[in-house]
């Protein structure tokens, strides 16, 4: 399923992967924590006894080792290899045990067996440019679960984003040696519910700045439309719980295989 689009999502996580942290504002081991925290709350309240989990959009490996260090059997699955060797290698320093694997999550049939939970955290679902993709990807996601199994889902609240459009996320400052700052520009199309992120990495050197610029693509994803697609590949109980938070910022959408 290569195309442009997908080809500039693989290049984004390929090169970003090693600064990834600074999403985080250089605090990805907490990240790790709280979110693995966080997720097995909700997992242990919707599916109480669930243990095996696929991360189709792992990435460096965020929620996926947050739950292998819970007791979870995990597979992570993305489309960068850059991203899950960054993954692997995580998870080796932490003394997790995790696999990892390159998938698309449309098109999930690489992936052996199902799962009491599948997870696609942290925006991952708004790469889809294409509207028809999303119900695709929804669909695979519940292939690979087991009847009565867990789909959770976390990505922007994007019903207040396309009110607001803010040109600018709050920039991430790690204090180093060196200094680091993540700066995220958000450039919207004037036609489409779409837009640019401009991530600028700047590291302190010698009294000046290196600065170095990674680029992807967004579209914005409304509730509505992830809850008809979701409808739409046979899930039922589809909820929005307001009360749930994963990823800071982030809505939580959540469902249960037929």
């Amino acid at each position: 399923m290569t195309s442009p689009e997908h080809e500039l999502v693989v290049g984004f996580y390929d090169a970003f992967a090693p600064d990834y942290d600074l999403a985080y504002g250089g605090n990805w081991e907490s990240a790790v924590e709280r979110q693995g925290k966080a997720l097995d709350a909700l997992i242990q309240d919707e599916l109480a006894g669930a243990r095996s989990v696929l991360d189709c959009s792992c990435g460096i490996g965020t929620q996926a080792i947050g739950l292998a260090r819970r007791g979870y059997s995990v597979v992570g699955t993305d489309i960068s290899e850059r991203a899950l060797e960054r993954a692997r290698n995580e998870a080796e320093r932490l003394g997790v045990e995790a696999s990892f694997a390159v998938a698309d999550f449309r098109d999930l049939t690489c992936v052996p067996g199902r799962f009491d939970v599948v997870i696609s955290c942290d925006n991952a679902l708004p790469h889809l440019l294409e509207p028809a993709d999303v119900p695709v990807a929804v669909t695979q996601m519940r292939s690979k679960l087991r009847p009565g199994g867990l789909l959770v889902i976390t990505m922007r609240d994007f019903d207040e984003a396309l009110r607001e459009k803010a040109p600018l996320a709050p920039p991430a400052v790690v204090a180093g040696p060196p200094r680091r700052v993540l700066v995220r520009l958000h450039d919207w199309d004037d036609d489409r519910p779409c837009y640019t992120v401009r991530y600028l990495v700047l590291v302190e050197k010698d009294g000046g700045w290196d600065i170095t610029e990674h680029t992807t693509r967004y579209r914005a994803v409304t509730r509505d439309e992830l809850t008809g697609a979701a409808a739409f590949a046979g899930f039922r109980e589809i909820r929005w719980p307001i009360n749930r938070t994963v990823v800071g910022g982030q809505r939580v959408m959540i469902a249960i295989n037929e």
